[in-house]
């Protein structure tokens, strides 16, 4: 029996984002999974697996597009951080209003775990999982102006342009600025961030371990939680993404229990 699938748009930062449930088959009200993609990746691949594998253990995957991605209006060079915050927060008031939900987990990828954490321990939410959020984010974001094409106020990157970005695939030079009036918060929320499961590779590419943002949340992210490191990979868990789903649900089920509902 083909699942479920409800398509919509709901009103955030000016813009329409586009927001996709995927239903398991049985009775409802079930637990939902809010999965949000990092800066410059979609739903293809990695994040689809999580999508599979929690619709199929009983949960309402959720997934969305910040504002300039895929489906939602906008372009790439309006990802402002407020305006993706905003998003967040948005889609999770959304999906908390759905009579067809009881209780709610993030699952966040890269710049979307930021985006969280930056949002803080809203009460809806029973359940984070991270995968390789940055600490120090201005300065991680930094790294890219280094690397990228100057020209007319914006800076553009190879890892920018992808099939699901919307325009030229470039940011403003002020985005990394922007990047600093969320430092603080960040370093100041990792702390009051419980319910996480951490996971984390040893050869990140993206979120060097080596810059500390593996230690930090090491350090910092309370009881109770779980710290997955996988001993190489990359950004994107290459050799460790069917473990780190079923590490991810294995969390969920402990914490956001289907059965309990």
């Amino acid at each position: 029996m083909p699942h479920k699938i409800e398509k919509i748009f709901i009103k955030s930062a000016g813009k329409k984002v586009f927001v996709q449930f995927e239903y398991p088959n049985g009775k409802l009200p079930r637990p939902a999974v809010v999965v949000a993609h990092g800066l410059r990746s979609y739903y293809t691949g990695f994040l689809n697996m999580f999508g599979k594998a929690f619709r199929e253990a009983g949960y309402i995957v959720v997934k969305f597009h910040f504002l300039g991605t895929g489906k939602s209006e906008g372009k790439f060079e309006q990802k402002t951080t407020a305006a993706m915050l905003q998003n967040y927060k948005d889609v999770i008031a959304f999906v908390k209003s759905k009579k067809d939900v009881k209780g709610i987990g993030v699952m966040a990828r890269s710049n979307g775990g930021d985006l969280a954490i930056i949002a803080g321990p809203l009460s809806e939410i029973k359940a984070y999982a991270f995968l390789a959020p940055a600490v120090f984010y201005s300065a991680n974001m930094g790294k890219f102006t280094k690397n990228a094409e100057v020209k007319d106020g914006f800076f553009y990157h190879k890892s920018f342009k992808r099939k699901h970005t919307n325009g030229e695939g470039r940011l403003p030079l002020t985005f990394v600025e922007e990047l600093k009036k969320f430092d603080k918060i960040i370093l100041e929320n990792i702390p009051k961030m419980k319910n996480v499961a951490f996971f984390q590779s040893e050869q990140d590419e993206a979120v060097p371990v080596a810059e500390g943002h593996f230690d930090y949340f090491k350090k910092h992210l309370p009881e109770p939680r779980e710290i997955h490191y996988y001993k190489g990979g990359n950004h994107s868990f290459k050799g460790f993404k069917r473990v780190v789903v079923a590490d991810a649900l294995r969390w969920f089920n402990k914490k956001l229990p289907v059965n309990k509902v």
